[in-house]
């Protein structure tokens, strides 16, 4: 469906560009974990608990 949607005519293709797609999609995780993270630690938190 979303081949035929993006115009290919192979399914494969597809298939093709969702694999490059996870890599991407992991490193990009990886970037909003950090800016999460950042953002805890600078308001006083720690793994979840807040600051006495």
């Amino acid at each position: 469906m979303i081949g035929k949607l993006l115009g290919y005519t192979q399914g494969q293709m597809t298939a093709w560009y969702a694999h490059l797609a996870r890599g991407t999609m992991k490193v990009s995780a990886a970037r909003i974990g950090d800016s999460i993270n950042r953002d805890l630690e600078a308001d006083g938190e720690v793994a979840g608990q807040t600051a006495a």
